[in-house]
């Protein structure tokens, strides 16, 4: 599996909003900047008091429009060459955490089995970028912190020379969690992704809720990127090939698939990527 933790350079999907907003020379970024503000304003402050047939769906998708803007489209077009964001998700036990730690190269965050169902989403990212994130730059209605914490309403932030400037990578809570606030957190922070970065299974690939979610990747044109994460090695080609379809058969033909195969690590160990 590539470094992540390695990227250099100006990130895909910054030099991609570049693209969007030179390719429409009639609006400028500032009048295009403008026009999402107001749009924000417009769709939180619409009233929709009466239960009407398919009121709670539309209350569901202003409140989702408002929050894409707040925590992607808006900060992204403020800070266009903000550091990039890549937002680790998936399925209960699909080993997210040890990915990300493997990934920066150091314990981040703590494995399902060492920490409380419910706890804090997790930023890693060099300490030059602080600046960046310690502030309500995205993410605003979660509250900073430096430790970790059960409050799911809570960010904790950690600066490690490990990850080079320009990149962070977040823990999310797991999509399919028993617990609906943590659904539906992990759901807010996939929205404020530049890259989503899926972790599933060999034996929880097909589950419906992570399909959902792929989906809404799909709709939007998002980046996504499919890790396969503790597969035995004997049926890593045929769960990968059955994957891959799967994958394009949804309109993401076109997302990366990374397959790590299963291997006897500690709690705390790193995976050899």
């Amino acid at each position: 599996m590539p470094g992540t933790a390695r990227w250099r350079g100006p990130p895909a999907a910054v030099e991609g909003w570049k693209r969007i907003v030179s390719a429409t020379p009639a609006v400028s970024p500032q009048q295009l900047l403008s026009t999402l503000t107001e749009l924000r304003s417009a769709l939180a402050s619409t009233p929709l008091p009466l239960e009407t047939l398919g009121a709670s769906e539309t209350r569901g998708v202003c409140d989702g429009l408002v929050a894409q803007l707040d925590d992607y489209v808006l900060p992204r077009l403020i800070q266009i060459d903000a550091p990039l964001l890549a937002v680790v998700g998936g399925s209960t036990g699909a080993g997210k955490s040890t990915l990300v730690n493997s990934l920066v190269g150091q314990l981040v965050s703590q494995p399902g089995v060492l920490r409380p169902t419910t706890r804090s989403p997790v930023l890693a990212f060099n300490p030059a970028d602080t600046p960046w994130f310690d502030g309500q730059r995205i993410l605003p209605e979660l509250a900073r912190t430096t430790r970790a914490s059960a409050d799911p309403r809570a960010l904790q932030l950690v600066a490690t020379d490990a990850l080079p400037s320009g990149l962070a990578i977040l823990d999310a809570p797991d999509i399919d969690s028993v617990e609906e606030q943590n659904r539906l957190l992990a759901s807010q922070l996939l929205a404020a992704a530049d890259l989503w970065l899926f972790v599933t299974s060999a034996t929880r690939y097909a589950d419906q809720v992570p399909w959902g979610f792929l989906k809404a990747a799909a709709e939007r044109s998002a980046a996504v990127a499919v890790v396969l994460d503790r597969t035995p090695p004997q049926a890593a080609e045929d769960v990968a090939a059955h994957l891959t379809e799967m994958l394009a058969d949804r309109g993401l033909g076109d997302s990366l698939l990374f397959t790590v195969v299963e291997s006897p690590i500690g709690d705390t160990d790193l995976l050899p990527l």
